[in-house]
């Protein structure tokens, strides 16, 4: 157990030097956790030990010996578990040292690991058997499973979605359900919901059971630059080439437009009265796309308007019926 301990503080001084201050402060509040902890467990040790070999067979404290070394082995559990969980985070923090780690891993390995010890203690020093109890509670499991069966379903949804891994914390994503589009960035996937923070810093909280059922568009800029696109109708007898040239060049000195790959134009209509033009972009952050798409516009309309570039305005022909 102190071997563990050592072994994961060796781990954070020597690899993880490079982790955001939020990662630091996580670290060392589960470190002081741990050492006040371990603290306890030496103190209840100290306890049982110095009854039963200091004091004393004769002495009248022996008969409270055993509880202070059921102390020491509660706590040498509970120091256990948190050690491996501080291994936990390590680990996850070393594969990824940018993006946001979820919560859901750890807690339900804490879980599972915090049970398979219970259960270890309660057969091994309680001589508890829990076969013929968990034989006659088959009833019991069953309602109780039904009266948990929506909490149930987001739980091992959740567990799914970290399997297949379709968005990560930090990622832009978009939830189709039926009609409904959410929009927002992955604060944090919980064991029972993903929160996400929209545009306007709205908390959104989904049910993962219903995220797992929805169609979900990731914008992650990992898996490439974002597209975006503005179309301009110009009016017939102006200069194509010329119009894409001035529209390139007004969006070159756009903070946020990547050069590679480069914004394109392309005609993309020939309608009655106009012929339609798109400018393509690229971005990387999902989240600043509409200031971005606000300097596209403001910078291209004024530099088509520099240009004496006209645009083609909507026309409507009435046509008159007469009988």
């Amino acid at each position: 157990m102190g071997l563990s301990a050592v072994t994961s503080f060796l781990i954070y001084k020597l690899f993880l030097r490079g982790l955001s201050a939020e990662r630091h402060r996580n670290l060392r509040v589960q470190f002081k956790n741990l050492i006040f902890h371990s603290l306890l467990c030496v103190a209840f040790y100290g306890c049982f030990y110095g009854i039963r070999e200091l004091l004393g067979a004769d002495s009248h404290y022996v008969k409270i010996a055993p509880y202070f070394g059921l102390a020491t082995i509660f706590w040498a559990a509970v120091v256990f578990v948190k050690t491996c969980r501080i291994l936990i985070f390590e680990y996850l923090f070393f594969r990824s040292m940018t993006a946001g780690v979820p919560l859901l891993l750890v807690n339900i390995f804490t879980l599972g690991l915090s049970v398979l010890i219970a259960i270890w203690l309660l057969n091994n020093i309680f001589e508890f058997r829990l076969l013929p109890l968990v034989a006659t509670s088959a009833v019991f499991s069953i309602v109780l499973g039904l009266a948990l069966q929506e909490t149930l379903g987001n739980l091992f949804s959740g567990i799914a979605l970290q399997l297949d891994k379709p968005y990560s914390i930090g990622d832009w994503v978009e939830i189709f359900n039926g009609n409904q589009k959410l929009t927002g960035l992955v604060t944090e996937i919980t064991w029972r919901a993903t929160v996400l923070l929209s545009v306007t810093d709205e908390v959104i909280t989904i049910p993962n059971r219903i995220v797992s059922q929805s169609q979900v568009n990731n914008y992650a800029a990992k898996s490439g630059p974002i597209i975006r696109s503005q179309t301009f109708r110009i009016p017939y007898g102006s200069d194509i080439r010329r119009v894409k040239q001035v529209l390139l060049r007004s969006v070159k000195s756009i903070e946020g437009i990547r050069n590679r790959p480069e914004p394109m134009v392309l005609t993309i209509e020939s309608a009655e009265s106009w012929i339609a033009l798109r400018l393509i972009y690229y971005i990387d952050d999902f989240g600043k796309q509409f200031i971005i798409n606000d300097e596209v516009l403001t910078f291209t309309l004024d530099a088509l308007h520099k240009e004496h570039i006209l645009l083609a305005p909507p026309r409507i022909s009435v046509v008159s019926d007469k009988t």
